[in-house]
């Protein structure tokens, strides 16, 4: 579940933030996917362009980390709010093999 229901909201409002939360993280993977570089949670709110909390983008990446998604990193910048935050990235590839010809 991406949307947790601490608020108590009714099953139709619940439906409407679970895929309010969904598009969300929809939006985040296409920005790393895009850019393929960390970004932190102010980063992916200015470029997403979303009108949302910036609490709601980090739940989002979040979210996003625990299935696998993006990886939180050891890295930070100064966030919107003169806070430092971490980097996220996608996760690393695993390195192919090369094929060594035998003689």
């Amino acid at each position: 579940m991406t949307f947790f229901n601490t608020i108590d909201e009714n099953p139709d409002e619940l439906a409407k933030s679970q895929a309010q939360a969904l598009t969300q993280e929809q939006q985040i993977m296409k920005v790393f996917r895009q850019y393929e570089t960390p970004l932190s949670p102010s980063m992916v709110l200015s470029m997403t362009g979303m009108k949302c909390p910036i609490t709601s983008v980090r739940r989002a990446m979040s979210n996003l980390s625990e299935i696998g998604q993006l990886v939180k990193t050891k890295e930070f910048v100064m966030g919107n709010y003169g806070k430092k935050e971490h980097l996220w990235q996608l996760p690393q590839k695993p390195k192919e093999y090369q094929q060594i010809e035998f003689i």
